[in-house]
């Protein structure tokens, strides 16, 4: 008989996802090339609108850890703006609820995703966005959770996660044995900050889905 939990209280470690769905993490290096090769450069109003996303950061971290809304307020919304996922041919539809389906036992997940981007309704980037302050090996799992619920079974999908100090970006293919990593971790605290660089990889994995 099928049940129903919620992805937070049921896939919370990466032994989870290994039991619970089995996904394992590539062995490849090659397996996820995108968030470092042909990454496409920024022109001059692309960096100036990042070091315009910085500044805000800034003053609004100067009281302490940003809430949730607050990271997709300033920094997620004017990236996925930045990037072209306000355009044509995507779409984007946030907050978004999903299901994830798992067997052994029979459960149903449910889980709920802050942002999604969908193009021609097959769900390609996946965006959870955690608290402020909360390390992002903790998001990890959950957003992988969501990313296993995409409804084309042979579809890559791409995941970005981020606490509004760092970013990661995840690639998970899936199928009858499942495979997903990640990308090292980016910051945006320092002054040297790897905020354009994030950009430059989401810009990188649109040309890839369009």
């Amino acid at each position: 008989m099928a049940f129903s939990l919620a992805v937070t209280d049921t896939i919370k470690t990466f032994k989870d996802l290994q039991m619970r769905c089995n996904l394992y993490q590539a062995e490849d290096d090659n397996f996820f090339t995108e968030w470092e090769q042909d990454l496409p450069e920024l022109n001059d109003t692309e960096q100036t609108e990042i070091a315009r996303i910085k500044q805000i950061y800034n003053y609004q971290r100067l009281d302490g850890f940003l809430l949730e809304g607050t990271v997709n307020l300033i920094l997620l919304s004017p990236l996925l703006k930045l990037a072209g996922f306000f355009d044509p041919p995507f779409k984007i539809r946030s907050p978004y609820g999903i299901e994830l389906e798992i067997t052994d036992p029979v459960e149903t997940i449910r889980g709920f995703i802050d942002a999604l981007v969908i193009q021609e309704q097959l769900w390609l980037l996946v965006l959870e966005s955690k608290r402020n302050g909360i390390p992002l090996g903790v998001a990890l799992p959950q957003l992988l959770a969501y990313m296993l619920a995409q409804p084309q079974p042979h579809q890559t999908a791409y995941g970005l996660a981020t606490n509004g100090d760092e970013f990661m970006f995840l690639k998970l293919t899936t199928g009858e044995n499942p495979r997903y990593d990640n990308s090292r971790t980016f910051t945006l605290l320092p002054r040297r900050h790897e905020l354009g660089q994030v950009l430059r990889i989401l810009k990188r994995l649109g040309e890839i889905i369009k």
